[in-house]
């Protein structure tokens, strides 16, 4: 008899035996389609542009720039490039502010299918319009391509893996005034996959619409603690994976006793009806509530692979702002489970995937997701910026991505930043950079994230043990006396050594000028940048910074909510200080 603790609650779902088989082999056919495209890369995101032209050509804003006409053009991309300038957020505000009222036609025929809103860490939160075209490209990638491509790059893990997935299917918050629902990307795609509960989740489909984000991660804990079998977890940034491992340390004692008795915790926000219907999948398991009781009493280094043996893999996004949580990631994960990033995506649409195993943080570019140019990076501060495309990218060079999407978005800049690192037939292969709005740039020395990223880094291996030891780290700008500095926030891991504030301080200072010579000979040799003053706070402060992030952004799936890495907000910048332990250099 089976262990009730590994009983899949959706494989009693009607017809999975056939339907997952049928699922494998879309995924392993996309996969094989998508390749075939990298040797043509350039002609595939042409075609892009043409098909987008052409059913958008009725569209008020079609009219008006003639994509009938483009479409015909020989050379499609030269022809739009010289018919619209590249565009920013401000330059579709009046339309979509249109559509949300209820106008039709604007920028592609008809209505939208709902409004999504960004996260809001860069700046104040932007509504974009969905249509089912740009839904339908976007699971392509995530359904179809990103699980062939995970069992390409890791061998043994194949399509039927015990999984958990620590996502929310967050209802749409509101609506427009012209009565369009207001949601977010994530969410929206769950949604309609819920009926389809992959008989693999560890997790009945339930857990994903509770609509309490703390409960939801607590029942994802639960029905994953009872899966000694557990062979993936997947999120969409790495952080959360971090952070819902700090849940179970906090919860332990709640959640063992859920897994021994067959209950439910009586603090869990549920309605009556989810209580009712999640206890029922949840028979006593008093066994596996020792093992998981005395591995949480041992060290947390390694605590995943011996929680779940089996556990293969650890999907999700590793790059960019987050790579600040993959030693500790690593550390809590023990040396067996490898790290596969999944895809490179936004709000506005897919960006990327990552087809190789041991390099996470690179992707090929999502072929026919949208219409992909590039910026060169001298060209970012040009009155009229001129982009390249695919065939013209030079490798090691940086360029911020322009897109042209399937639901109204033409030639917008991104804001996300790119290095080409290679090439997959024709295609090319990118690491994220950093976020143009990311370059704080106070002085004129151009500081990015990827400068504090690289020093936060370094410090840690020198002072805390190992990148591992550092949870978090974010910035603030600080002008508000001469001379300028910046004020860098910052929170060591648990097992960490007990920091001396004034000498990582002095030595961050140091390492951000090795990383950006012109953090010194533009501001600090001169006197117009004041040292970094770093600020160490108390454990738990960046996971409060987030859950404030989450509070403030209505109609946001917490999916999406990440650390700002540079601050804007100043009641995120006064949370931080109330967490402040010591403070150095100011």
């Amino acid at each position: 008899m089976r262990n009730p603790a590994e009983v899949r609650p959706n494989r009693s779902l009607p017809g999975y035996q056939l339907l997952l088989p049928l699922w494998e082999m879309a995924c392993r056919a996309a996969l094989a389609r998508y390749r075939r495209r990298l040797a043509d890369g350039a002609a595939v995101n042409a075609a892009t542009l043409r098909g987008i032209l052409r059913r958008n050509a009725a569209s008020e804003f079609g009219r008006r720039h003639d994509f009938a006409g483009l479409a015909r053009s020989a050379d499609v991309e030269a022809a739009y490039a010289g018919a619209l300038p590249v565009a920013d957020y401000a330059d579709f505000r009046e339309p979509f502010a249109r559509m949300a009222a209820g106008a039709r036609d604007v920028m592609f025929p008809g209505r939208p299918r709902l409004f999504v809103s960004t996260s809001g860490t860069t700046g104040d939160p932007k509504l974009f319009p969905v249509t089912a075209r740009q839904q339908n490209a976007a699971l392509a990638f995530i359904a179809l391509l990103t699980p062939a491509a995970r069992a390409a790059c890791n061998p043994g893990l194949g399509f039927r893996q015990p999984t958990a997935t620590l996502m929310v299917a967050s209802r749409p918050g509101r609506q427009t005034v012209g009565g369009i629902p207001v949601g977010n990307p994530s969410g929206a795609g769950i949604r309609r996959i819920l009926k389809l509960a992959p008989p693999f989740w560890v997790f009945p489909a339930e857990v994903l619409t509770v609509q309490d984000h703390p409960t939801a991660l607590y029942l994802h804990a639960l029905f994953a603690l009872r899966a000694a079998d557990l062979g993936c977890i997947e999120a969409i940034y790495c952080s959360h994976i971090v952070s819902w491992m700090g849940l179970i340390e906090r919860r332990r004692a709640e959640l063992v006793g859920d897994i021994a008795n067959g209950g439910l915790a009586g603090n869990l926000v549920l309605t009556s009806e989810e209580r009712a219907t999640l206890s029922a999948l949840l028979p006593p398991a008093p066994e596996r509530a020792r093992q998981v009781a005395r591995e949480l009493d041992g060290d947390p280094a390694g605590r995943m692979t011996r929680l779940w043996p089996r556990l293969k893999v650890l999907s999700a996004v590793v790059s960019g702002a987050f790579a600040v949580s993959v030693p500790r990631l690593r550390e809590l994960a023990g040396p067996g489970p490898a790290l596969y990033t999944t895809c490179f995506g936004a709000t506005e649409g897919m960006v990327g995937i990552n087809l190789w195993g041991d390099a996470p943080e690179r992707y090929a570019l999502a072929l026919g997701a949208v219409h992909f140019e590039f910026l060169p990076v001298g060209e970012l501060d040009a009155g009229r910026p001129r982009t390249v495309g695919i065939g013209a990218l030079d490798k090691g060079e940086r360029y911020e991505i322009v897109i042209t999407s399937h639901a109204g978005l033409y030639r917008y800049r991104l804001g996300d930043v790119v290095r080409i690192v290679d090439f997959a037939g024709s295609t090319p292969v990118f690491e994220f950079d950093h976020r143009r709005g990311s370059v704080v740039d106070l002085v004129g020395e151009k500081t990015t994230e990827q400068h504090f990223r690289s020093a936060f880094a370094r410090l840690a291996r020198e002072e805390l043990g190992g990148e591992a030891g550092l949870a978090d780290f974010t910035i603030w700008p600080d002008i508000g006396s001469l001379p300028y500095r910046y004020v860098a926030y910052a929170e060591a891991a648990p097992a960490a050594p007990r920091p001396d504030g004034a000498r990582l301080a002095a030595r961050l200072d140091v390492l951000l000028a090795m990383e950006n010579p012109s953090y010194a000979t533009l501001g600090r040799l001169n006197g117009r940048l004041d040292p970094v003053d770093l600020r160490l706070v108390r454990p738990g402060t960046f996971e409060q910074l987030v859950n404030l992030q989450r509070d403030n952004v209505a109609g946001v799936n917490a999916n999406q909510v990440k650390v700002p890495r540079l601050l804007r907000n100043p009641e995120q910048r006064a949370l931080l200080q109330r967490g402040v332990l010591a403070t150095a250099g100011g």
